[in-house]
């Protein structure tokens, strides 16, 4: 997490992480130290800091990039032996800070509770990457852990000198120094360093995700391991709780603005006139910012903001392109929500074959049972409860931010392309958001407050309302799935046919740039969200990868594969049903990857399974009670989940009693953390399943505001939320927990309502009406 930004004025410290690159120079005065990894110790070298972003006098002010293979890019050693991690990560909700920080805590044998963690900023930190994709832990880990080995040897190195004696002969333990046998004579890291930077040459090559960071440094045997695997308290809790954590709603600059968007009535609406008229009677009203589609305004404080842009037409329900003083043309190109479905089938892309085996249409023609089934899942927005919000300051050639983004330095790619000006001279300053697990609004709301800035030339603060989240941050796409399936004669399968149309998960044209018409990022056709594991003789799995569909769609957690999920194993649950088995020892039949049998077995297991077929029959009375079982490879994490419901025939109202995860992502760093992190993905994948749907009509998003887009309540969290870790094992290296334990989930619900009540429900959310409708047709 990040330390407060220099020029921010807010009263709390935005982490209790520690401080930034910046002031831990400024405050050693930028000494260095000076020597090389593998060589001999050199001498101390006074020389002048040199990532210190000077102020500019007449020309543009310029932010160098960290250089990734020197040590001083990863840690800092302060006098008083606390230490300072800086990575390209940024905390998202999840806890990535601890565990990154146990890493190099573990390698740097020192205390995990002096060690302070630096996040995000573009100034301070090496681009090791957007903060996605359960990829924090599996590729900036080992960056981290090469780094901080790398530093044990500098500070050992350095103690030999110090202590007169070899290397071999000392022992370190929570950040000291000690000679072997004498304890007497030992020494800080604080001590060795004494302030300075360790301005050394570790090695890095490759760039974000493929960097590889001291290749030679020599790390620690797990079996050593003190730190990771064990549960560490999280730093930022306590300011959480009461209140005092600063996030980046909080943070305010010197002269600083305030900025409301004004969205077109239609998604591609052209602005036709803006009568500014009354405007200036709002008090502290400054500016209204047009520029082609892009319509602000900005005012002193934020509530003449919101009452300006309320003037304009911003506002939850717009009775047409002309409700207000600004009017727009009247576009009506999305499809009629019950179009949706045909035309996802009928959009261009391309096909991608994910598998192919044996002669699928024979084998249908042949089976003894033929099955078909169609998933259908929706538009769904992110819906972070804090809104979005960045602040720019956009002056004569450079621009500073200050934002909650997962991609701080794509983002500044990003905004120096909006603005024609050099990366170097463009610095986002990373502060910590509500929760996003994936695109939503935070990169888009930096391009509306960069336009703002530039505009009137000091900083502006812009912060969505909520129906600007509701209605405009990037959704989480669509998909149709058709499956079709056969069995023989001894309930074997032998056919299997999965074809889905797929929209774009990453479509990162930032809003703001469209509507003044300069593009900034892309549109990649969808792929196929998808790990294909069963062994059937003859199966055709092909995702038909689109573009965009309507509204910019973009990545939530887990992107797709909690859809493809739902699909395939539900599918599979309906073979199983037709064929009279039990659901467990029918998908055990078709798999035969280790490590997918034993999630299988070990959520059984902690369950207690019984095998026996789904569904029994009719129960007694209004309410009903069933099992499911799914389960998911995600990017090389293995999750199986087994969940206990109730369904209410009277109500369609579906109950989560009972959950039961194992969980295999290899070594798992943080115990507590991972626990946090599934119990996480479980309810929110709840609240996707049984509630969550974008709705529209032709012109523009509707569901703007929480009761047309309700989320899970606290009353419908389950009772319990069991874990077992398999294969936590330095023997398996670490891998994502961030998202693939959202992936089975609607699959789950959707097998425990049939085992219940024995219906299908083939389309998320679960809402009740939609329960009774199946209950109907059953």
């Amino acid at each position: 997490m990040n330390a407060r930004p220099e020029s921010a004025s807010a009263t709390s410290d935005i982490s209790g992480f520690g401080a930034s690159r910046r002031q831990f120079l400024k405050t050693s005065g930028g000494l260095v130290l000076g020597f090389s990894l593998l060589g001999p110790l050199a001498a101390l070298a006074q020389q002048p800091a040199t990532r210190i972003p000077a102020s500019p006098s007449g020309g543009a002010q310029t932010f160098p990039a960290v250089d990734p293979a020197k040590l001083d890019a990863w840690l800092a050693i302060h006098p008083d032996n606390t230490a300072t991690l800086f990575t390209g990560k940024v905390e998202q909700g999840n806890g990535s800070p601890n565990a990154l920080a146990q890493i190099a805590a573990e390698e740097l044998d020192f205390p995990f509770d002096k060690l302070f963690v630096v996040m995000g900023t573009t100034t301070d930190t090496v681009d090791q990457g957007p903060t996605y994709g359960s990829m924090a832990v599996r590729y900036a880990g080992p960056q981290i852990r090469h780094a901080a080995a790398a530093g044990r040897q500098v500070l050992l190195s350095m103690a030999s000198k110090r202590l007169h004696v070899p290397v071999e002969q000392l022992t370190v333990r929570d950040g000291v120094v000690s000679v072997t046998g004498d304890t007497k004579r030992s020494i800080t890291y604080g001590e060795l360093v004494d302030g300075k930077r360790l301005d050394v040459t570790i090695g890095a090559t490759g760039k974000t995700f493929g960097m590889k960071v001291a290749p030679d440094a020599k790390l620690k045997d797990p079996s050593q391991y003190t730190i990771v695997g064990t549960s560490v308290p999280r730093k930022d809790i306590p300011g959480k709780v009461t209140g005092a954590f600063t996030y980046v709603h909080d943070v305010k600059v010197p002269n600083m603005l305030h900025g409301r968007v004004v969205r077109p009535y239609g998604i591609e609406s052209n602005l036709l006139s803006v009568d500014e008229s009354g405007l200036k009677d709002i008090p502290g009203f400054v500016a209204v910012v047009r520029q082609r589609n892009f319509l602000g305004v900005v005012a002193k404080t934020e509530w003449g903001a919101i009452k300006a842009a309320e003037k304009l037409g911003s506002k939850l329900v717009r009775k047409g392109p002309t409700d207000g003083q600004a009017k727009w043309s009247d576009w009506q190109g999305l499809p009629a929500m019950d179009d949706l479905w045909e035309t996802l089938r009928h959009a261009s892309g391309k096909d991608i074959t994910v598998a192919k085996r044996g002669d699928v249409d024979a084998a249908l023609r042949k089976g003894a049972k033929r099955f078909k089934a169609t998933f259908r899942t929706p538009f769904e927005t992110h819906g972070s409860i804090g809104p979005e919000l960045a602040i720019a300051d956009v002056g004569k050639g450079y621009a500073k931010f200050w934002a909650g983004t997962q991609m701080p330095h794509q983002a500044r790619r990003d905004m120096a392309e909006l603005l024609d000006l050099p990366v170097e001279n463009v610095e986002v300053n990373w502060v910590e958001a509500s929760g996003q697990y994936g695109r939503n609004g935070l990169e888009p709301v930096m391009a509306d407050a960069a336009i703002m800035s530039r505009a009137v030339g000091r900083p502006v603060r812009v912060q969505w309302m909520r129906w600007d989240s509701h209605g405009w941050d990037p959704k989480e796409p669509p998909i149709v799935q058709d499956l079709e399936g056969a069995l023989d004669k001894d309930g074997n399968v032998t056919a299997w046919h999965h074809h889905m149309w797929v929209p774009t998960f990453s479509d990162t044209r930032l809003l703001a740039s469209e509507l003044i018409g300069k593009p900034v990022g892309q549109v990649h056709l969808g792929d196929a969200a998808i790990k294909y594991e069963y062994e059937f003789d003859n199966a055709d799995v092909v995702a038909h990868g689109e573009g965009r569909v309507g509204v910019i769609t973009a990545w939530m957690r887990a992107p797709g594969q909690l859809e493809t999920t739902f699909a395939m194993e539900s599918f599979i649950d309906e073979l199983a049903a037709a064929a009279h088995q039990d659901p467990l020892a029918f998908r055990l039949k078709y798999l035969k990857e280790p490590r997918a049998l034993a999630v299988l077995n070990a959520a059984a297991k902690q369950y207690g399974w019984k095998s026996r077929p789904s569904f029994q029959g009719r129960q007694p009375g209004s309410k009903a009670t069933g099992r499911g079982l799914a389960w998911v490879n995600r990017d090389g994490s293995r999750v199986a989940t087994i969940a206990d419901v109730v369904v209410d025939r009277d109500t369609g109202g579906i109950w989560v009693k009972r959950v039961v995860v194992a969980h295999d992502c290899g070594l798992v760093i943080s115990p507590d953390g991972m626990r946090n992190q599934i119990e996480g993905n479980v309810i929110q994948s709840m609240s996707r399943t049984l509630h969550e749907e974008i709705t529209f009509n032709r012109a523009h998003v509707t569901s703007r505001d929480w009761a047309s887009y309700p989320i899970l309540t606290f009353n419908e969290i389950p009772d319990n939320i069991e874990m077992v870790f398999v294969n936590n094992s330095a023997k398996y290296p670490s891998n994502g927990g961030g998202e693939p334990s959202t992936c089975p989930t609607a699959a789950v619900i959707s097998n425990a309502v049939y085992d219940a009540v024995g219906i299908r429900l083939r389309q998320t959310p679960f809402r009740p009406q939609r329960v009774k409708a199946a209950l109907a047709r059953a």
